[in-house]
């Protein structure tokens, strides 16, 4: 069964399931490295946000031998577990006045995201791009978040210089970096304590911002690469682990590049969903002159 074909039939067997009193929609939206993926939302009366639940994955699960109807009860389980949906008024999202200071920015792979790049306004950053978004913080959501598309910009009245100086001035503000150590990290998660002889012959730092949520985009500001260089008092190689965070190690000798982009590819394969992965370059911030550069550029 084709893909459109599989998602018609979900579609139907997903309805048949929840009834007539609750609204099926497909919605194609953008994801990250992905593109368009259709997802399927289903609403209330009088409801307009609910949880998105991606088809994509579930067509890779009917391609490996689940079923449809299989896959249709696991769509309504998801929808049962999220709870259900509630109205906002989106009414707000029309004003650049009232959107402006919840403006922030991040990071992504350029190539892997051309075709999304196309239709927001972006800038290059080395092999990255810098793309736009406005944070929201509602009851019925939590903490969200809206990618700003060109007919935004173009519905505000705003160009793209206003819009990337505000978004770096707010990510600034709203989510401080951090710059964690290998037995911070290992404290924090596991409980370990490796000590601090264990923590010099293994100089790695993780460097994300407080929300732990788009902190990659810390390696694109100057201050911050120049704190992280007098702290370490080394050049240092930035290894871009998820578009969270990235991790630090400094330059030293015996360490090959080679290795590093290896430990990068292992990660993203391994332990990073495909929407969250960053790229597998491999960077490095030179203390004398300032500078950021590509030292290894994924293919």
């Amino acid at each position: 069964m084709e893909y459109a074909e599989f998602l018609e039939e979900v579609k139907f067997q997903v309805q048949q399931r929840i009834g007539g009193d609750l609204k099926l929609s497909v919605n194609r939206v953008l994801k990250n490295n992905r593109g368009d993926a259709d997802s399927i939302t289903i609403l209330g009366e009088e409801e307009n946000i609910a949880p998105s639940i991606y088809m994509p994955p579930f067509y890779e699960q009917y391609q490996n031998g689940k079923t449809v109807c299989e896959i249709a009860d696991e769509i309504v389980e998801q929808y049962r577990q999220r709870g259900k949906g509630g109205s906002m008024d989106f009414s707000f999202y029309t004003d650049y006045k009232k959107v402006r200071d919840c403006i922030a920015c991040k990071l992504v792979n350029y190539e892997r995201n051309k075709s999304i790049l196309n239709r927001v306004p972006y800038r290059k950053f080395l092999d990255l791009a810098v793309v736009y978004y406005c944070r929201i913080d509602h009851p019925l959501i939590g903490r969200g978040n809206i990618l700003v598309q060109n007919t935004h910009l173009e519905r505000w009245g705003v160009d793209l210089e206003e819009l990337h100086d505000t978004a770096v001035t707010n990510t600034v503000r709203l989510c401080p970096y951090e710059l964690i150590g290998i037995e911070d990290l290992l404290e924090d998660m596991l409980g370990l304590k490796i000590g601090e002889e264990a923590a010099r012959a293994l100089p790695l730092y993780v460097l994300t911002n407080t929300d732990k949520f788009y902190g990659a985009v810390n390696m694109m500001f100057d201050s911050i690469l120049e704190a992280i260089a007098e702290k370490l008092d080394s050049d240092y190689y930035i290894l871009p682990s998820s578009i969270h965070e990235c991790m630090i190690i400094p330059v030293l000798e015996g360490l090959k590049i080679k290795d590093l982009h290896q430990m990068v590819h292992d990660i993203n394969v391994k332990h990073v969903a495909c929407e969250e992965v960053l790229g597998e370059s491999i960077y490095c911030y030179r203390k004398e002159v300032k500078k950021l550069s590509v030292v290894w550029e994924a293919q």
